[in-house]
């Protein structure tokens, strides 16, 4: 028993392809949005899980590089105001140091 098989061929010419086939690129589904994983709470994390690991000192990868990068966001000027007024009386602590012991090797030199 033959099983006879009729294969039809339909050609077209490129004007009738492009306005019977949709040749436009399509998408079954939505792209899933990616979730950026890169924020400061998993900075943080990182950094304490890495604490002991990471360099102390080094020009990059390091603490003082972190130290260094960090500063240029941050003003020092508030803790040298607080500080400035306890340097001037050390200062004059010195100096009040300094002549009472001239005084007394005066009073020494002089006895």
């Amino acid at each position: 028993m033959a099983n006879d098989i009729n294969i039809r061929k339909t050609v077209f010419s490129t004007t009738e392809f492009n306005r019977v086939v949709d040749t436009g690129f399509k998408v079954f589904t939505q792209p899933l949005e990616e979730e950026d994983l890169d924020t400061p709470e998993e900075l943080f994390r990182l950094y304490e899980k890495l604490y002991y690991v990471i360099d102390v000192e080094g020009e990059d990868n390091s603490h003082e590089y972190l130290v260094k990068k960090s500063s240029e966001l941050l003003s020092f000027s508030k803790v040298t105001e607080d500080i400035q007024p306890l340097l001037d009386e050390i200062a004059q602590l010195r100096q009040q140091l300094l002549l009472a012991n001239q005084q007394l090797i005066d009073l020494e030199t002089k006895g």
